[in-house]
């Protein structure tokens, strides 16, 4: 863990353009490619080139290269998945559905000088509930499947709120169609998505019906996502780059009024303060410090709990589970138990490999000790992870 660190504060360093100290420490070419590897973990290696090309350190010409081709790799599929957002938005906005970009295809274009310098996982875009059936159609009929077998449909419509979509041929691009942000439907704690879609603009330089967030709502956004979807000690620095950059180009354009009003009318004062804070101490930017002391005024203790949880979770598939069923209705979370302990046949035979839906029956047993399984290897990390 220590290494880590170190590693981070050498990436931080270049990232901030401070003077290079730890650098002399590098002087094998197993740490060399220690800091290729962790600048790889976060998202980092393209904009650790751009820092090299500018002429702000040096290292060594092999090590260059491979910070030069990860660049290159970024550009090229950036520039594929432009391509497909391109034709995907002109399917959907020819249908007359407004299309509202969000997250990375937003920031590549906006935050950073080149396109090549943001990765991108997958593309994000934003539709109303009403459409999501004929955009998920439409999208069907250009190419595209359903990757993921949810464990029931009940399950499905309770915790999500997006359907994932990917190309089934190659480039295989992924596609997060979204009706409602952070929250799934039957989360106690759900968005407001009137206040978001009162809030969009016309996304520049795209065609009409191509919209985003405005950069108050955005970084709203941002900070819920971070919070309460992946954890604030489970994330990559490129997401805090990302922030630190958003913060840096609309400062002066954010209604910070209306950011604290949408963050205690969400319940989201937790996560925007606590991701400022880290964004703060790694990056030394920040919202004016009065906004950061209304945020902690106004936050509740439960946000508070929720979000300082998620922080110190080692990320696993069952703490994210675990986390996730705590903030449904008591009625989903009985549908949660039934659907997870008698999920659908189809995922019986795709998960387990049975060939017909009586054999799926009988499995059900190897289900339920599968679970007990993963249960128990969740408690002992748990029991380890305390000591």
């Amino acid at each position: 863990m220590a290494q880590f660190e170190e590693l981070d504060q050498v990436l931080v360093q270049i990232l901030n353009g401070q003077s290079l100290p730890l650098l002399s420490e590098f002087c094998s070419g197993e740490r060399w490619q220690q800091l290729y590897q962790r600048a790889e973990r976060h998202g980092l290696a393209s904009l650790v080139y751009w820092h090299t090309r500018q002429g702000q350190f040096s290292i060594p010409q092999p090590l260059f290269e491979q910070f030069k081709q990860a660049y290159l790799a970024t550009l090229a599929r950036n520039r594929i998945f432009y391509n497909e957002l391109e034709r995907v938005v002109s399917a959907l906005t020819g249908r007359g559905i407004a299309v509202v970009l969000l997250k990375g295809a937003v920031f590549a274009r906006m935050l950073y000088e080149d396109i090549g310098l943001r990765p991108m996982s997958d593309l994000d875009i934003l539709v109303r509930k009403t459409d999501i059936p004929q955009v998920v159609s439409l999208l069907k009929g250009n190419g595209y499947i359903e990757p993921v077998l949810h464990q029931s449909e009940l399950l499905k419509q309770d915790v999500t709120h997006d359907v994932h979509l990917r190309q089934s041929q190659p480039p295989y691009v992924d596609i997060e169609v979204h009706w409602l942000l952070v929250g799934g439907e039957r989360f106690r704690q759900k968005t407001d998505m009137d206040w978001f879609w009162q809030r969009i603009v016309p996304f520049e330089g795209w065609s009409e019906g191509v919209y985003t967030l405005s950069p108050t709502a955005h970084l709203l956004y941002l900070c819920g996502h971070l919070g309460f979807q992946h954890g604030l000690g489970n994330i990559g620095l490129l997401w805090l780059v990302d922030i630190r950059r958003f913060l840096a180009k609309y400062e002066h354009v954010i209604d910070w009024e209306e950011f604290v009003a949408g963050a205690k009318h969400h319940l989201w004062s937790a996560a925007a303060y606590y991701t400022f804070r880290e964004v703060q101490n790694y990056f030394l930017q920040a919202p004016p410090e009065a906004v950061l002391e209304q945020l902690s005024f106004q936050m509740t203790s439960e946000e508070e709990r929720q979000v300082l949880a998620l922080s110190r979770m080692a990320p696993s598939r069952v703490g994210l589970a675990w986390i996730q069923f705590q903030q449904l209705s008591r009625a989903a979370k009985l549908r949660n138990i039934i659907g997870r302990l008698f999920p659908s046949l189809a995922f019986m035979r795709q998960r387990y490999g049975f060939r017909s839906n009586w054999q799926a029956i009988l499995g059900y047993p190897i289900r339920w000790v599968d679970l007990a399984q993963v249960f128990m290897k969740y408690l002992q990390a748990r029991i380890k992870g305390k000591r």
